[in-house]
């Protein structure tokens, strides 16, 4: 079992000008408490998340509204290190169109504490590509799938038309390009547009669902 979840501290770098990871303690042990209770404030988008269409659609659905199938099952990862964007012809040459759930790999190495806006985005006919061939969810290790400035988000928008969850800022350093079986189930917030994710991969045939 690989974890491709991203830890949460409070150096875990944010989204500019999102809310930042931060713990709080309502009572300690070490205070003379009976109990040690936390309290937690921060964006969902920080860390391993998944995006909901209400993330960039003003009439999309909230987080609690995923499919959790999506989110289980078999997945290829893909590697676009180096790469200007992920295209159709790289998705192609992967073997990952026509695969239910994909994984790109951008990023040759993880700092959870940096924020990166230089990564190869996904290209929109690579996105719809993608969701012709059956896609039930696309990851990244990146923080977005499109360019960190897009305000169309295009690859964002066909993906969600298609109801193909986003899961970003993924940690594949760890990751060869193959396929695996995914388990990356989102906490279910009711009204928010995004819900962090512990993910984890498998080896092929581990899990008994498609």
């Amino acid at each position: 079992m690989i974890d491709i979840s991203r830890p949460l501290t409070t150096t875990t770098a944010a989204w500019p000008g999102d809310a930042a990871f931060r713990l709080d303690w309502s009572s300690r042990l070490d205070r003379g408490d009976s109990v040690s209770v936390s309290h937690l404030d921060f964006s969902p988008h920080v860390g391993t998340h998944a995006d909901a269409p209400a993330h960039y659609d003003p009439d999309g659905a909230a987080a609690s509204s995923f499919e959790l199938a999506n989110f289980i099952g078999p997945a290829r990862v893909v590697d676009a290190i180096g790469r200007e964007a992920v295209s159709v012809e790289l998705l192609e040459a992967a073997g990952a169109v026509g695969a239910a759930r994909v994984l790109v790999r951008c990023l040759d190495e993880v700092r959870p504490d940096e924020f990166v806006s230089d990564f190869p985005p996904l290209e929109s006919e690579a996105a719809e590509a993608l969701v012709s061939g059956g896609l039930l969810l696309y990851g990244t290790d990146a923080p977005s799938v499109d360019p960190v400035d897009s305000a169309a988000m295009s690859a964002h928008r066909v993906l969600g038309l298609a109801g193909c969850p986003i899961l970003e800022n993924l940690d594949l350093s760890a990751v060869e390009a193959a396929p695996y079986d995914l388990l990356a189930l989102p906490i279910r917030l009711v009204e928010a547009e995004a819900a962090p994710v512990r993910a984890v991969l498998l080896p092929p045939g581990s899990l008994a669902v498609r």
